[in-house]
């Protein structure tokens, strides 16, 4: 123990090696548990840990692990900002960290302390990071070319379908996404034990005469991680002992089967992996209000996204970056409201464990609520909430007494309660990718070629307009199989996937028919209502004349009748399906609605949608068309048309509450300014 004058203190450790089977707690768990104890003892101190871990990692291997922590006392536990680093593979940022570390030289200890934590916080490096991958991204979209025959000349039909600024940039982002994604299952040795897979083959491919995207990432993510291992060829079984991953990530995007013959160019791949895969410590444990580390975790994917997205195409979707502190105090409160209150539930919230013989039953029944939940976030993004709930309602489950281990827990909870809509493909796919990440960090597999299989997300996270997406009051009865299929499918692989992908398909196309069918014979029965009253007589035998605002009426249920015979035809026929809860969800709406509707709707006000959107929205939603407080505008002395700006985000809080159950939750972040305006 090294002290100093003031109250700054330096605790230096040496952990014994654990047994993994025996002590399964990794070194994060150690060392909340050092920094609770000198909290505990000596709180009027402001200590820092630096621990050393000889313990054997998940996949065997041996070596140590340095930690440098910084504690602050807080009333929920100690809050831990730290720095891991694998003394057998010291990275750059690592460097970059302690170099930062070693100039701070406040006199005050407090100041010390705190200079010393902000430096341990990962925004610190997120910063560092996001330049990097931008720069990288953006180079990767300068320099997508058709490809090149042996001739030089460029193969036939290139030159007619050339990609748009935005697809160049989300084609970069995909091939980006899944190297950040292989960064991660290095840090867990996944792939052929080696920690600097990516460089190692990125510097082979180079020496035999680069062509990196045809000749090592193609086959890496198409024919290797999407394959399994005895149907690889031998190119494939080249890379080693590599898992087989599945769950859509690495299958090529209809973006990317349309430019398949275009690539990226060799430095700008090779500036990816050095830059930012080889340069950067991944860590996939996600930032939380008791750890934040000097490390690359899942979230900042999210912020990555928002952040590279271009400014216009923000302001109008509303696609803005959830601080983590406002997504965990949403996803806590919403659990509060919809779980029942007991002193079991208030303990489980609060990280305790059911310990007394009289919770058994409650702790069953709490578990089976948890296990029949059914949730939504309406517009995703990249996934914030969900992945925040899936590892809440995780945790939850194992303080119920769940036998299971985190990783089939956190599969079922993704086959059966979660679900996510976002107009943004992009959005789903990093979504998709965090929801899966979650569930691999949790994998204690120590051999690849036990791996199970990624859970199919596909038809649970879905591209879609929610706002356009109708409600259930049309969707078809009787659902179980659509749920059963659902869930199977999203446990399946190879030939069995494909087989039920088209039979669920073919099961979401019955029910959009099903529904366009209900909507149709509504219509028709509402006209025949009306015309029916129209050519009835009076009570002196005269027939009415029609007022403008029923021949008006007559007109547009005839026009919507038309589009729907025509939409209905089209589905028959096989024309693409369009996002509708009723159909893609029927199963949920035969449950009475989902249990939970969590997010952050985009704030967007009206006069930033265009003209024709705006139009749409008020006839499609009470709080847009009935918008103004017409009392509170002549108290103001404001004119009518400024009680009528309703911003967007209110659209979606009707939408939800449509699709709830009768006894759900609704728990979104809203503007303030829906209390404060004269809507």
């Amino acid at each position: 123990l090294a002290s100093g004058s003031g109250a700054l203190r330096l605790l230096t450790a040496e952990l014994e090696p654990a047994d993994r089977s025996a002590f399964p707690s990794d070194l994060r768990e150690r060392a909340r548990g050092v920094a609770a104890s000198l909290c505990r003892t000596a709180p009027d101190r402001l200590w820092c840990l630096l621990l050393l871990d000889a313990s054997p990692a998940a996949d065997g291997s041996t070596g140590t692990t340095l930690c440098f922590v910084v504690v602050t006392p807080h009333r929920g536990g100690p809050h831990i900002t730290a720095l891991r680093v694998d003394c057998r593979r010291v990275l750059d940022s690592d460097a970059e960290t302690v170099r930062a570390l070693t100039a701070v030289n406040e006199a005050d200890a407090l100041m010390r302390h705190a200079r010393l934590g902000d430096i341990l916080r990962r925004d610190a490096l997120g910063h560092r990071f996001y330049r990097a991958l931008e720069h990288a991204i953006d180079a990767l979209a300068r320099t997508l070319t058709p490809q090149r025959t042996t001739g030089g000349c460029r193969t036939n039909g290139n030159a007619a379908r050339v990609p748009s600024t935005d697809e160049r940039r989300e084609l970069a982002l995909l091939c980006a996404s899944r190297c950040i994604f292989l960064a991660f299952l290095e840090a867990k040795g996944w792939l052929d034990g080696r920690r600097d897979f990516l460089l190692h083959h990125t510097v082979r491919q180079l020496e035999a005469g680069g062509r990196l995207h045809d000749r090592l990432l193609r086959p890496l993510f198409f024919g290797t991680l999407n394959t399994p291992r005895r149907h690889r060829a031998p190119a494939a079984r080249a890379f080693g002992a590599v898992p087989f991953l599945n769950g859509g990530l690495f299958s090529p995007t209809p973006l990317e089967k349309r430019y398949r013959r275009w690539t990226f160019d060799d430095d700008a791949l090779t500036s990816l992996v050095v830059s930012v895969i080889d340069r950067y410590r991944f860590t996939a444990h996600e930032d939380s209000a008791g750890w934040s580390e000097a490390a690359v975790d899942p979230e900042m994917l999210g912020r990555a996204f928002e952040g590279l997205m271009a400014d216009t195409e923000r302001r109008r979707s509303g696609s803005y970056y959830t601080p983590p502190t406002l997504v965990e105090h949403t996803v806590r409160a919403a659990l509060a409201a919809l779980l029942p209150e007991t002193p079991v539930t208030a303990r489980l919230l609060n990280g305790t464990l059911a310990e007394d013989g009289d919770d058994a039953d409650a702790c069953v029944a709490l578990r089976s609520q948890l296990e029949n939940l059914r949730v939504i976030d309406p517009a995703c993004g990249s996934g914030a909430f969900l992945v925040h709930l899936l590892e809440t309602l995780d945790r939850l489950l194992a303080r119920t007494g769940d036998p299971r281990d985190a990783h089939r827990r956190r599969r079922d909870i993704l086959a059966r309660c979660i679900f996510g809509v976002d107009r943004q493909p992009m959005a789903v796919w990093l979504c998709e990718l965090r929801l899966w990440l979650s569930v691999v960090i949790e994998c204690q597999v120590d051999h690849p070629d036990r791996i199970p299989p990624l859970p199919n997300l596909d038809h649970h996270i879905r591209v879609g307009d929610s706002l356009a997406g109708g409600s259930f009051r049309f969707a078809p009865p009787g659902a179980r199989r659509l749920a059963r299929l659902r869930e199977r499918y999203t446990r399946a692989s190879g030939v069995r996937k494909q087989q039920l992908a088209e039979t669920l398909d073919r099961e979401e196309r019955d029910r959009a028919v099903g529904e366009v069918r209900r909507r149709h014979q509504e219509l028709r029965a509402e006209r025949t209502g009306l015309l029916s009253v129209l050519r009835g007589r009076d009570l002196f035998g005269e027939r009415r004349r029609p007022q403008r605002a029923e021949r008006l009426r007559l007109n547009d249920l005839r026009a919507k009748a038309r589009e729907l015979e025509t939409e209905m035809k089209r589905l028959e026929r096989g024309g693409a399906l369009p996002f509708r809860f009723g159909a893609m969800f029927a199963d949920v709406a035969a449950q009475g609605g989902f249990s939970l509707i969590i997010g952050n709707p985009p704030w967007v006000r009206p006069h930033a949608l265009p003209s024709r959107e705006r139009e749409w929205l008020r006839g499609e939603f009470r709080v847009m068309r009935s918008a103004g407080w017409r009392e509170g505008a002549m108290r103001a002395g404001a004119g009518a048309g400024f009680a009528a700006q309703t911003d967007l985000s209110a659209a979606f809080v009707e939408r939800s509450v449509q699709l709830l159950a009768p006894d759900g939750v609704l728990a979104m972040l809203v503007p303030a300014k829906l209390w404060r305006t004269l809507s």
